[in-house]
């Protein structure tokens, strides 16, 4: 309490001491500042307003449609930039004014650079733009200038639609260049692997290039798709492509590029991925994606009538690698078409300088038609690429396939030939048949000398060495003898086009290791023959008349060289030859060359080889040291006696004899030659001078027999025809052979043993016309026949099928009958001419029931031979034949049966005989008995089934048939074989025997009765009989 006194008595006393003082006022009063306050408030909104007061621009347009005063905005990204606040039209009425106020914001980017554009709402094919001014209305889009170095402007002229994007635009800008535009449009969908990355935003012509640029845009989101090596190409509407191969094929990418164009873009697989596109980097637009694909340019130059059309393909291997997209240049004064062509980048890298195009098209000759497809598709490009050299895209195409160069893998050869004969470029060559490469180039130096460019195959280049000899393998070989014709040829190709085959002379390893290089150069011989003629040596002729090439150098009939040319050095012919090398040990000091020219008279031929082969040389083999210069001799020459091998002489009667140079042979094996035939007017005979080789001079006896080679001999029948000749050469040239006859049959013909000794020098034998003639001199008989029909010179003697001999002559008289026919015994039939031998006529007869000796239809009737069986009889030369065909009773093999029957029936000898249908004999002999009241018929059973035979044996005729009939059993008919129902035929039946009876009793000892009897009708009992007989199982031999 005390407190708030004190503090209230103070109050008090504060305020006594307060007085009032009045002071006169100075200034202005407070009042006065709000008017102040509202004036600078004023000023602040109108310093405000005008500061943010935009910029008034004029736009011009085309026309105001859509365009409203102070409604249409200015926008920039959908932020409102500014207003249309009137529109007038220009002065001349052809366009309108619209006055815009722009954002003071936005006053410095309006420059001469900066765009403006009426966006309205657009419906097309590319879809719907502008949708939001279907309700707010059209607005104008402004695109800024942000280069501050630009001029500014006021008054501008409006789009007629929106600009490219410019670089600014998030994303990936790029430009496409193209020829034609086709139908891609503004806002065309870009598409990787069908998946949209972006569209097109505009598109210009370049006056420049002449191309048309297409810009692009591609989302952030894709850009890093796209790489530096990228390929776009158009994929607007439908790709059709078709082939006969691969049919037809239709490719799109989607249904809006199909309406409203699109463009594509990939990345190939094969290449190496770049690194990304920058903003503003071109690329080529192709037309589709096979054009992507190859999308590397090549120029190339064409001949004036090349025939190559647009979109003619480029193929490598078959594979399409390119076409020919245009023509740049037709130049009808270098007469020169250049095309641009597009490659795959593929082969980019083959590219070269060295590389070659040519021109592929269908060509027909008698070889057949090559390069078919092209009749359909039109000539095409091929390419041989080329890893060496620099690398090129522009080339000159070549008409035809151009010889491969010398940097391709394989051997590079040039072959010089006088004849080219029907060899043309891609002839094939050939080494043992088998292609191994083929002609590249041919060139014609001279008239009669060509160079031949041939390539052999990397694969197949050893097989060429040093001593490989190349021939012209055209038209076809033909060789014949009476064997047959064979023809022969590398293939029927070569026959018709013509061909090169090779072969190697020396086929060592040492030779093998001689390859040969690029380059090298062989001689091309006419034919094989000329090529294995590789040993040289000369002649020199003095004769008139001259020597062609290809005369030939034969050998006893063969040819082992020819001319292979010839050079005239003043007054003699100097001939250059070709020699097989197995013969060259003929070129000896000793050795005498001669020519062999035909003659052709009344007479005949003196030697039809020369006659058909012209002229030709052969030689009388010397002895001395080698040599390869020798002079030719125009006629044979006189042999010298020291010349090698043994001389022999041979005197005939005739003179179709051999020529000289005509071979001397044995058994097909060439042993000697003929040296010289001459007419030896004191004996009036032929003399032949001969020569036996010395390695085969052992072969000759004193009892051989040489005969005329020459010619054809034939014999036999319808089942045995013979044509006999040593070769073709003896045919035509004529030849010597000899027979050695065996020393075992001469010697059944005496007493006396002929022995056989070495025959020595400059002996002489006797020359027989023919073989058979000389096989035949062994025994002469004479036999006499009452009947001549059938007979004749050279009616065979024959037994078992075998000749023993022929007619040599028929001697007639007056007081006889018949004819005796002087019969000339070969030395395996002389040893038949003794006592009991029979003799008779033979000839072929067919019937109904068998035809008999049908094999001697052609040659006629012959004699038959029935040997005596007593070996040790008496010699004999004169026979009488017999009016029939002697019986045979036994052989000397075998189980022999006599049968007797009441009457022989259809039995004819060689009808089977028969057990259970199976044949174990046969009827070797019919005849009536001594009292002719009966048949005896003789058969024989194999000695394998002799113990099917014994005591109770029942035989029957199985000829014609048994039917049984009945009215309740039917029909039954019986017959042992068709063999037997036409022919005839016996058959028996064996009952089963007690075997304690026979146990003691040999199949081999045991006695049968002389004869059995031959049952006409079997008896159903014997039918039955089967009985468990053991064979012999051993073979069959003659006793």
């Amino acid at each position: 309490m005390t407190n708030i006194k004190d503090i209230a008595a103070s109050e008090h006393n504060e305020n006594k001491n307060i007085h009032a003082e009045v002071v006169p006022r100075q200034g202005i009063s407070i009042i006065w500042f709000v008017p102040f306050i509202a004036l600078i408030f004023g000023l602040w909104l109108t310093v405000k307003v005008v500061s943010e007061q935009g910029t008034f621009i004029t736009i011009e347009f085309d026309n105001g449609s859509g365009i409203i005063p102070n409604k249409t905005e200015i926008r920039y990204k959908g932020l409102v930039t500014g207003l249309v606040k009137s529109v007038v039209p220009s002065e001349d009425l052809q366009r309108v004014i619209a006055e815009v106020e722009i954002s003071k914001n936005f006053t410095d980017y309006l420059t001469e650079n900066t765009r403006f554009w009426l966006v309205s709402a657009d419906i097309s094919l590319q879809g719907v733009s502008g949708l939001d001014t279907l309700i707010s209305g059209s607005y104008i889009t402004i695109m800024p200038d942000t280069d501050k170095d630009a001029d500014s402007q006021n008054h501008f002229i409006a789009l007629t639609e929106a600009p490219t994007l410019d670089m600014s635009t998030p994303g990936l800008h790029l430009t496409l260049h193209t020829d034609v535009l086709g139908s891609i449009s503004e806002n065309s969908p870009i598409n990787f692997k069908q998946i949209p990355i972006g569209h097109v935003t505009g598109y210009h012509y370049k006056e420049s290039s002449k191309k048309i640029g297409i810009n692009i845009y591609i989302k952030p989101e894709f850009a890093h798709l796209i790489k530096e090596n990228s390929l776009f190409y158009n994929t607007s509407g439908i790709q059709v492509t078709a082939s006969l191969s691969g049919g037809v094929k239709v490719n799109t990418e989607s249904l809006a590029s199909i309406m409203a164009g699109g463009i594509s873009v990939d990345n190939l697989s094969y290449q190496t991925e770049l690194a990304p596109a920058k903003n503003g980097q071109t690329f080529p637009l192709h037309a589709d994606f096979q054009s992507a694909e190859m999308g590397h340019e090549v120029e190339l130059t064409l001949d004036w009538n090349s025939g190559i059309d647009h979109n003619a393909a480029i193929l490598f291997q078959g594979l399409t690698i390119g076409a020919i997209e245009s023509f740049s240049k037709i130049d009808p004064v270098s007469r020169k078409i250049t095309a641009i062509a597009k490659v795959n980048p593929r082969v980019v890298p083959y590219l070269t300088d060295q590389s070659q195009f040519y021109i592929v098209a269908p060509q027909i000759s008698l070889g057949g038609l090559t390069n078919a497809k092209t009749l359909l598709t039109g000539n095409y490009l091929s390419i041989r690429p080329s890893l060496a050299g620099n690398p090129s895209n522009k080339f000159n195409v070549f008409s035809s396939k151009p010889p491969y160069k010398y940097t391709e893998p394989g051997l590079h050869l040039m072959l010089t030939s006088g004849d080219r004969s029907s060899l043309q470029v891609g002839s094939n060559v050939y080494y043992k048949q088998q292609v191994v490469g083929n002609i590249q180039a041919i060139e014609t130096t001279a008239p009669e000398r060509h160079l031949i460019h041939i390539h052999v195959q990397p694969k197949f280049s050893h097989y060429v060495n040093n001593s490989s000899r190349f021939y012209n393998n055209s038209g076809v070989k033909i060789s014949a003898s009476l064997l047959g014709v064979d023809i022969q040829a590398q293939s029927l190709q070569s026959i018709l086009t013509g061909g090169i085959a090779f072969t190697n002379q020396d086929s060592t390893l040492e030779s093998q290791k001689k390859l040969v290089q690029n380059g090298d150069s062989f001689s091309l011989y006419a034919n094989n023959k000329l090529a294995e003629q590789n040993i040289s040596f000369t002649l020199d002729f003095t004769a008139s008349e001259q020597l062609s090439t290809d005369t030939r150098l034969l050998y006893r009939g063969i040819e082992i060289g020819a001319i292979h040319q010839t050079k005239i050095q003043g007054d003699y012919q100097q001939l250059k030859l070709g020699l097989l090398p197995e013969y060259q040990h003929i070129l000896k000091a000793g050795t005498q060359f001669y020519l062999v020219k035909p003659s052709l008279s009344l007479s005949g031929v003196s030697d039809t080889d020369a006659l058909f082969g012209g002229a030709y040389i052969t030689f009388n083999l010397g002895q001395g040291e080698a040599k390869n210069q020798f002079t030719l001799f125009n006629q044979p020459p006189v042999k010298l006696a020291s010349s090698p091998g043994l001389q022999l002489t041979l005197s005939t009667e005739h003179a179709n004899v051999a020529t000289p140079g005509s071979a001397i042979s044995y058994r097909g094996i060439t042993i000697g030659q003929v040296d010289n035939v001459s007419l030896n007017k004191i004996d009036d005979e032929i003399k032949v001078s001969i020569t036996i080789d010395d390695e085969h001079r052992d072969l000759l006896q004193s009892t051989s027999r040489f005969y005329n080679a020459g010619g054809l001999t034939i014999s036999g029948g319808l089942s045995d025809f013979v044509v006999k000749t040593e070769s073709i050469d003896a045919i035509l040239r004529g030849g010597i052979s000899f027979y050695n006859p065996e020393v075992s049959l001469t010697n059944s013909l005496s007493s006396s043993l002929i022995t056989s000794t070495q025959v020595e020098e400059l002996s002489n034998f006797t020359l027989f016309k023919h073989e058979e003639h000389a096989k035949d001199a062994g025994q002469t008989i004479s036999i006499h026949f009452n009947d001549i029909t059938g007979l004749k010179i050279n009616t065979k003697v024959i037994y078992q099928e075998q000749t023993l001999g022929t007619i040599e002559r028929l001697i007639f008289t007056k007081d006889k009958i018949g004819v005796t026919a002087l019969v000339l015994l070969n030395d395996l039939g002389s040893q038949f001419a003794r006592q009991g031998t029979k003799f008779w006529k033979i000839e072929p007869q067919i019937g109904l029931v068998g035809s008999k000796n049908i094999a001697a239809l052609l040659d006629g009737a012959f004699i038959g031979l029935l040997p005596s069986h007593n070996v040790e009889a008496k010699l004999k030369n004169e026979f009488e034949a017999l009016e029939l065909a002697p019986t045979v009773e036994q052989l000397s093999y075998g189980l022999n049966i006599k049968l007797t029957a009441a009457r022989l029936g259809s039995v004819r000898v060689g009808n089977p005989v028969l057990y259970r249908q199976i044949k174990v004999g046969k009827v070797i002999g019919t005849d009536l008995s001594a009292t002719a009241d009966q048949v005896n018929i003789f058969i024989n059973i194999a000695k394998r089934y002799s113990p099917l035979v014994n005591e109770k044996s029942q035989f029957w005729n199985t000829s014609g048939i048994n039917i049984e009939a009945g009215i309740f059993s039917g029909i039954n008919i019986d017959s042992e074989s068709i063999e037997t129902l036409i022919a005839g035929g016996i058959a028996f039946a064996t009952p089963v025997v007690d075997e304690n009876n026979d146990k003691e009793q040999d199949d081999e000892t045991k006695s049968l009765p002389g004869s059995f009897i031959l049952h006409q009708d079997v008896d159903k009992d014997w039918l039955e009989w089967q009985p468990r007989i053991v064979l012999n199982n051993q073979n069959t031999k003659a006793d």
